[in-house]
């Protein structure tokens, strides 16, 4: 979607070719694209000079004669096309302005999300549209305004921010990369942001818009300002579009997630959130220790969930242990289900994903209720298969735990299940997730040192909380 920088540089590229010219006449090929009386609008631009071109936020005012103004939304894939009056109309015209200089000027929109609306010179500033509007960031002077529209709001500051009711002028693309500068998680409460964080907002809202202003913007996907225009500020982008990708000051894996339905990127290390409560996650292989960690923070009063455990409890449940009996032609005997479906599984490893599009969405929902009970505090889930299973969204920390020592342990008890669970951890995927993880415990000593360790890194998320 074209944001303030896009908006502008279609504002400085069309003005030239448009201000002091006279529409001759106007067709609609698209009703939907004007709010209001359709003959209204095209006999009332019908011969009016366009004295001057301008933007508030996303939105573009073409100031006409005799005090009229056309106020212009570009939405998702708005463009303005000038031609020549003989030459075909652009493929996706959806209104036309003919100029008596014999050129015209359409407005091109394939998602048809766009509109215009008439108006006076005199009104248009009260139009709903506009009223709502905040400041553009370098017209900002009270910061202490905004602090104090958003200290009692439990919205995420991203959320807040795409609004346009606090500040004007970003959108999905540029929210990210703010937030990304002023290392800000996307869901911090409102209330949760201080008036340190929004002065920062402003400054960075002010630099990073100006910065794409002066580059025409961003080129994204299918969106182009204009024919023959492309931005180039996408190439200077931080965080918009980079899930995966290093982050540039920590080397950590960023993040997407959705906030208010907006994919959203951000930096899980960088960007921690501003909150009351966290949700951490436990990742590691079998054997590394997890558990004993686990066991750790529960025994140190916070609370926590096995997801391990979870699974148990779901084998106790006959129609969950029937569909996946059924799904893997398992036949009942003496073992327990646990077992059984292991034993199953090293015979027919393939079989793995079936049961797992079974289990996982099971689980997902019980972890999803549990940390949502979690009203304040930190709330610990060991989630062995925390990637495998797409649930890293749901936590605010990820905490990795990794042991060398894990197969000579467990050959000390069992060597025939050590070698069962060594065959299970091949396929694990610790290493390839090393830069997803927010801390690393390597767990090669002994269980003092274990607990030092743990404790040490709750205690400074602990810190971090408000």
């Amino acid at each position: 979607m074209p944001e303030l920088p896009e908006v502008e540089t279609v504002k400085n590229t069309l003005l030239p070719y448009i201000k002091n010219q006279t529409i001759d006449h106007v067709e609609i090929l698209r009703s939907v694209t004007v709010e209001g009386d359709e003959n209204e609008f095209v006999s009332t631009l019908k011969d009016k000079k366009i004295l001057d071109l301008s933007r508030i936020g996303k939105f573009l005012i073409f100031h006409l004669s005799d005090d009229y103004v056309v106020v212009s939304h570009l939405r998702m894939e708005g463009k303005y096309y000038v031609f020549n009056s003989d030459e075909n109309n652009s493929k996706y015209a959806r209104l036309v302005w003919f100029l008596k200089n014999n050129t015209k000027i359409c407005y091109d929109d394939s998602r048809c999300f766009g509109m215009m609306i008439l108006s006076k010179e005199s009104e248009y500033r009260s139009l709903k549209e506009l009223a709502k509007l905040g400041q553009e960031p370098w017209d900002v002077k009270d910061i202490n305004a905004l602090y104090l529209k958003a200290n009692k709001s439990s919205t995420p500051i991203k959320t807040l921010l795409l609004s346009q009711e606090l500040i004007t002028g970003l959108g999905n693309i540029y929210v990210d990369e703010v937030l990304y500068a002023c290392k800000i998680h996307p869901l911090t409460p409102g209330k949760n942001i201080s008036l340190e964080d929004w002065s920062n907002i402003v400054k960075e809202s002010s630099r990073i818009l100006k910065e794409a202003i002066v580059s025409g913007g961003s080129t994204i996907k299918s969106y182009h300002p204009g024919k023959g225009i492309d931005g180039e500020f996408q190439t200077k982008l931080l965080a918009y579009g980079k899930e995966g990708e290093p982050c540039i000051r920590c080397n950590t894996s960023l993040r997407k997630i959705k906030v208010g339905g907006r994919g959203t990127t951000f930096c899980p290390k960088c960007q921690r959130i501003k909150s009351n409560k966290l949700a951490v996650a436990i990742y590691g292989s079998i054997g590394s220790g997890k558990t004993t960690l686990l066991n750790i923070y529960k025994d140190s009063g916070y609370k926590v969930i096995s997801c391990d455990q979870i699974v148990h409890d779901l084998y106790q449940n006959k129609d969950v242990v029937n569909k996946v009996y059924k799904a893997l032609k398992i036949e009942p005997n003496e073992l327990s289900v646990n077992d059984n479906i292991r034993k199953h599984l090293i015979n027919y490893p393939k079989d793995k994903n079936k049961l797992e599009r079974i289990i996982w969405p099971l689980v997902d929902k019980e972890v999803a209720k549990f940390i949502s009970s979690n009203k304040k505090g930190i709330a610990v889930v060991e989630v062995p298969l925390l990637f495998e299973a797409k649930m890293e969204s749901r936590f605010d920390v990820i905490i990795g735990i990794k042991s060398d020592l894990a197969y000579v342990r467990e050959e000390n008890r069992d060597k025939e299940k050590a070698q069962e669970l060594k065959n299970i951890n091949i396929n694990h995927k610790f290493d390839k997730h090393i830069n997803d993880m927010d801390y690393i415990i390597e767990n090669n000593s002994s269980i003092k040192d274990l607990k030092k360790k743990a404790l040490e890194v709750i205690n400074t998320l602990q810190e971090g909380l408000n």
